[in-house]
């Protein structure tokens, strides 16, 4: 169970709400190694997927459940093989555009979210500045710490006076990891590759011989390529057929919707910049002609990283302002269905 610091006083609605981080002993044995998750152009799902139990909700009340990546510090980091080691490379680049991502299920009941295992498994990384899916961007080579909100939508009209009080976030160290476009550390690949059952194709019956040297690529079964899948395969013989051909997306959930760039890069460039911003500008109310809605800041300041360390965690900064998703921006959503 994870959760920061200093939130302040909370919403009787969130304030006995407790969440438990799913297959935390997986997710410790990848932290143990130094936990990688890639990040393409066309985005990449995490592996092990975020999934919590959530218990503590008021089994009448409206939620919406939220995620956000801030970076652990202001640093690049490079892989030294001969070491099996991750070092300082520099400066962290300029921040990346900061995203939030909408469990495609907000709102719903608080009976709903406690009668099963929440998962994140839409959620998608990537590394490309211009993305128009909703992904979420990131920095290769930086490290990231997801952070997980339970927002209670509050019916009041005068909600905004509540914005504080009506959301609690959740920290699980455990889950701290390095964007890299390619696994860096080959103990992480071969623990994925034991642990994702979507790996199948790249398993060999017996685990001892991934210690083996490695062999040629001519000499990869057939079988093993072509486990995998079709589409794929498919999506490769296109893309040699049409290099100038985009990869089409594969997102498809409408909670695509609520995904759009918040800050600008130049007002996330240093910790000393940020500025505590109000959750209600998530909500800005009016969508625009494609029926999306407008570009949200980032509802949170990234963390003050020397703190952080003095204190030994990621506390929320006091008298962060959060507004419940009201029926604004929800019910557009749900306009469009």
């Amino acid at each position: 169970m994870g959760e920061p610091t200093g939130q302040g006083p909370k919403n009787p609605h969130v304030s006995s709400v407790t969440v438990q981080l799913e297959m935390k002993a997986l997710w410790e044995e990848f932290n143990q190694l130094g936990t990688e998750m890639i990040v393409t152009k066309a985005g990449r799902r995490m592996f092990p997927t975020f999934q919590v139990k959530i218990l503590g909700m008021d089994s009448l009340a409206d939620y919406a459940l939220l995620m956000d990546f801030v970076p652990l510090d202001d640093k690049r980091y490079r892989y030294a093989f001969h070491s099996s080691a991750w070092l300082v490379a520099g400066k962290a680049d300029p921040a990346t555009p900061g995203r939030v991502h909408f469990h495609p299920d907000s709102p719903a009941k608080g009976a709903q979210w406690m009668r099963q295992i929440v998962s994140f498994d839409k959620l998608k990384l990537t590394n490309n500045l211009l993305d128009d899916n909703g992904h979420i961007i990131l920095n290769s080579m930086h490290r990231y710490q997801p952070r997980f909100h339970v927002v209670f939508v509050d019916p009041r009209k005068d909600s905004e006076r509540y914005a504080q009080e009506n959301f609690k976030s959740f920290v699980f160290t455990e889950t701290q990891f390095t964007a890299v476009t390619a696994y860096q550390n080959h103990r992480i690949t071969q623990l994925k590759i034991a642990s994702n059952p979507f790996a199948k194709g790249f398993r060999e019956s017996d685990p001892d011989s991934w210690t083996a040297s490695a062999q040629p690529l001519t000499s990869v079964p057939a079988r093993s390529r072509s486990s995998l899948g079709p589409c794929l395969l498919r999506g490769s013989a296109e893309q040699e057929k049409d290099p100038n051909k985009a990869p089409a997306s594969t997102s498809r959930s409408p909670a695509r919707l609520h995904h759009q760039l918040l800050a600008t890069p130049e007002a996330l460039l240093a910790p000393a910049t940020y500025r505590a911003l109000a959750y209600q500008d998530l909500y800005p109310g009016a969508s625009s002609s494609l029926g999306i809605p407008r570009a949200r800041p980032t509802p949170y300041p990234l963390p003050n990283i020397q703190a952080d360390r003095d204190q030994g965690g990621l506390p929320l900064p006091a008298g962060m302002g959060l507004l419940a998703p009201t029926a604004t921006c929800l019910r557009s959503h749900q306009d469009t269905q």
